[in-house]
């Protein structure tokens, strides 16, 4: 059975504005990306998103009347960088 989403992995930036994360890898299986995220350096933190396949997940803001995005997107924190 086909999945109809992928997990991508996302580095966080601080030390710049939103946004400030990017992609750094995308996986079939949640299990698979969490293994990658515990094996990438500690001194940054990730998100870990699960983003649909043949979906715009982006939508209008009300107040600012902009296209945006990530509507309904699952997606976790993984804290290293700031942990002790």
């Amino acid at each position: 059975m086909q999945n109809d989403y992928v997990w991508g992995i996302f580095v966080v930036d601080e030390t710049i504005k939103f946004p400030n994360f990017f992609p750094i890898g995308i996986y079939t299986t949640r299990d698979v990306a969490v293994n990658e995220i515990n094996a990438l350096p500690k001194d940054h933190n990730y998100q870990l998103l699960r983003l649909p396949l043949n979906h715009n997940f982006g939508y209008i803001h009300e107040k600012s009347g902009t296209l945006v995005g990530m509507e309904a997107i699952f997606h976790e924190h993984f804290h290293f960088k700031d942990e002790s």
